[in-house]
């Protein structure tokens, strides 16, 4: 940012991250410091491999439960950023960078260390900011990693005390996310960019922070400072007047802030309707039952997804009937009537659970995934069908396909859920004859089809992810391709008009369901389409509710 005319003396600039304006004391993080030497062989070459092996299972268990808390704590969204560093761990490329150093008769450490090394190097020598901030990933993971061989823990969860404001030299995502809110006011890091993984994570959490200040003198340590995330400034040892100014921003963002919290929450019980009198249902996508009272808190009038592989992941082996049935019912009732629209079980590609036992492939993404997994294995598709139609009799339910590309799939799909009926009425079970049938639009193919996809099923969603990569042909999990996704948003928004266009004239209705349907910028062409409903993460319900009754 530009400095401010007549810079104060202890007035330090950097790059503010997520707003916010807080006052206390600084309190620096010191880390240990590195080991310089090599530490030297323990074992013999198989040996050191084996503590590789054991290091990598023990940080893939720790991302695990990362991402959990992380989902938690900032959102889904968010929480995909370890689940990103989990798909690392598998890497062959990752993982023959690590073959290669211990090949060189290298101890555990140093393997580790100097394999991330490279791929960390490799990617800031691109000299592109985004994969910049990718190396500090490679980088967190290697520390993790680290910690898994020397049986250590993070120094961050040892902080105590009264609440303060950090500073540090840098913070890992994975030292970011476990930050005790009780004690950290914000946080002040001396290297960093706003485009970071750490950045996210602050944004989502709600911390104020401030990157890339590049120095603090160390006397500033325990003195007392004002950061500013705003306008990208940290004052230190502020004087009564720095103090005055201050107290007169917090005072005027919190009243706004209030204001705005106040405007939406009164209008959770109340229709979206745009200026122009379209109504937009306001539902959540959630990946199980524990994040129900969120969005029905939230003022959620259903919802638009609900993640069904939930169910498995935590599973060790194929849940049965019965297991699936109680969880879609428990689902069902605590929705009160509201409508929950089921994702039957898509796995493969980024989603691999192992005792699926699915085949490696070149290209995960283009292959046996979603849809084809189920009308393949119909024995397992069909038990997640019958227990679906079981919880429809208790509750508000709708089943939707993922990953279609033909007419043919929606087809064979509604001959097993027929088979499935006929199989329940027999055994003189209960269900919802009426169970409404609707199909993702994840894929150019789907757009193409819908008019014909319309006289099968009885609405649409789109997984704006999905078709992103499909359209562009990007892979969303390649950290390289990220920018061109993030840029090239109209292709995607063409595709959703497209399909909006034929799906209203055979007379059925759409949704969106994927990231950019909590993307503000989106919501009025969303509008414009016409679109029936839009399903975000819990954390967005208001927000996209109020920018809605905005849309012209």
């Amino acid at each position: 940012m530009t400095p401010p005319k007549n810079k104060p003396q202890n007035l330090l600039l950097g790059i503010g991250i997520g707003g916010g304006r807080v006052a206390g004391t600084l309190r620096f993080f010191n880390r240990p410091p590195k080991k310089t030497t090599a530490t030297p062989k323990v074992g013999t070459p198989s040996d050191e491999w084996k503590r590789i092996e054991k290091a990598l299972e023990a940080t893939a268990a720790r991302l695990d439960t990362l991402y959990k808390h992380t989902w938690g704590a900032a959102g889904l969204e968010e929480a995909k950023i370890f689940e990103i560093h989990g798909m690392l761990l598998q890497d062959d490329d990752f993982l023959e960078a690590l073959q290669a150093e211990h090949q060189k008769g290298l101890c555990a450490e140093e393997t580790l260390r100097k394999a991330t090394a490279s791929i960390a190097a490799t990617l800031e020598a691109l000299h592109d900011p985004y994969l910049a901030a990718r190396a500090a990933d490679v980088r967190d993971l290697s520390a993790q990693i680290m910690q898994a061989l020397s049986g250590e823990e993070s120094a961050l969860p040892h902080l105590g005390g009264s609440p303060f404001i950090l500073v540090a030299d840098d913070l890992s995502p994975s030292e970011t996310v476990m930050l005790d809110r009780s004690l950290i006011l914000g946080f002040v890091t001396l290297h960093g960019t706003q485009n970071s993984h750490t950045a996210i994570l602050a944004r989502a959490m709600g911390i104020p922070a401030l990157v890339a200040v590049g120095n603090i003198p160390a006397e500033a340590d325990g003195a007392e400072a004002l950061l500013d995330a705003a306008e990208g400034t940290l004052t230190l040892s502020p004087t009564d007047e720095q103090r005055r100014v201050f107290s007169e921003k917090q005072s005027h963002d919190n009243r706004i802030a209030e204001e705005h919290d106040r405007y939406l929450r009164s209008l959770i019980n109340k229709p979206a309707v745009t200026r122009g009198g379209h109504r937009i249902l306001i539902y959540a996508n959630i990946g199980g039952g524990n994040e129900v009272e969120s969005l029905l808190a939230g003022g959620a009038e259903g919802i638009g997804l609900l993640r069904s592989e939930f169910l498995y992941l935590r599973e060790d082996d194929y849940p049965d009937e019965e297991k699936l049935f109680c969880a879609y019912s428990d689902i069902a009732l605590k929705m009160q009537g509201k409508r929950t629209v089921i994702r039957t079980l898509d796995v493969g590609a980024d989603k691999q659970i192992p005792y699926f036992d699915l085949p490696a492939e070149e290209n995960p993404a283009l292959g046996f995934r979603a849809i084809r997994v189920c009308l393949a294995r119909k024995s397992l598709f069909k038990t997640q069908l019958r227990a679906i139609l079981r919880a429809s009799a208790v509750g508000k339910l709708a089943l939707m396909l993922p990953m279609v590309v033909s007419v043919d799939e929606v087809k064979q799909s509604k001959l097993l859920l027929e088979e499935c009926k006929a199989e329940l009425c027999r055994e003189n079970r209960f269900f919802d004859p009426e169970l409404e049938l609707g199909i993702m639009i994840e894929t150019p193919a789907a757009v193409v089809m819908c008019r014909e996809l319309a006289e099968e099923v009885d609405f649409f969603s789109v997984g704006t992810n999905d078709l992103s990569q499909y359209t562009l042909a990007a892979d969303r999990q390649n950290p390289a391709l990220a920018t061109l996704c993030e840029e090239n948003t109209e292709p995607i928004m063409r595709m959703i008009e497209q399909a909006a266009k034929a799906i209203h004239e055979a007379g059925g209705w759409i949704g969106i369901c994927g990231e950019m349907a909590a993307d503000l910028r989106f919501t009025q062409r969303f509008a414009d389409m016409r679109v029936d409903e839009l399903s975000v993460s819990p954390p967005y319900l208001l927000g996209i509710r109020g920018k809605v009754t905005e849309c012209i």
